[in-house]
């Protein structure tokens, strides 16, 4: 359906007359009735504010969609972004591979024409791939905003591994009431002992187990410490 039946048909839909249109646009009545008669094109600015006065996307205004909604459009976007020169098939097939997750690519590509809206945990799952925040499919974005959004999804991801870390070393902190080997436990040479002690706990062994490893590294880093100060 071209522009102008489309204007006409939401317009009646909402039992709007040609001056209600106008009066939100700031344009005459004639200027909407040209519209509709196809006898005038829309600009940008006018199209924008048509598309949030109606609740639909651009595309839909347009002809170019099926689908009304107007995040639905943004979200069919952004997941052509991220397939890049993938095909659809690809793309299931990739996300697969790497995920584990099944999305069928008859699928990707009514989510990606915006004629579906995907569920919560399928954007959860494309933002995964994408590694992205579940945020960026919401909003509009470009090849420099998708590169921008992965950097600092990184950069999250490695903020989270880190908090992770520290929280499995205080974990370690409470078999012990010894300060120094809380402190030696603190320090950042000490992890790769700490991770090993971790993995040791994580095959089932009591933390008992490992306290004598530690104790003798820390002993042993002391002597250390302590020749590096007398030479």
């Amino acid at each position: 359906m071209a522009f102008a039946a489309m204007l006409k048909q939401l317009r009646e839909e909402k039992r709007l007359s040609q001056k209600d249109i106008a009066d939100y646009l700031g344009i005459t009545r004639q200027a909407v009735a040209s519209y509709e008669l196809a006898k005038r094109e829309p600009d940008y600015e006018v199209l924008k504010k048509l598309a949030d006065y109606f609740d639909v996307s651009i595309d839909y205004l347009l002809g170019r969609t099926n689908c009304r909604d107007a995040t639905a459009a943004i979200i069919g976007k952004n997941i052509d972004l991220i397939r890049g020169n993938l095909t659809y098939k690809e793309l299931s097939e990739d996300i697969s591979a790497k995920l584990g997750a099944l999305i069928f690519p008859e699928m990707l590509e009514l989510y990606a024409r915006g004629e579906r809206m995907p569920f919560v945990g399928t954007i959860k799952i494309l933002a995964k791939y994408a590694q992205v925040r579940d945020s960026f499919f919401y909003t509009h974005n470009t090849p420099e905003t998708y590169e921008r959004e992965k950097e600092l999804y990184r950069l999250e991801m490695s903020q989270q591994k880190m908090a992770e870390e520290i929280e499995e070393t205080k974990g370690l902190l409470d078999f012990t009431g010894d300060v120094e080997l809380k402190k030696w436990i603190l320090k950042e040479s000490s992890l790769p002992y700490i991770k090993l002690a971790k993995e040791i706990q994580d095959a089932g062994l009591p933390v008992e187990v490992f306290k004598p490893l530690i104790n003798s590294i820390k002993n042993s880093n002391s002597k250390e410490d302590n020749k590096s100060m007398e030479e």
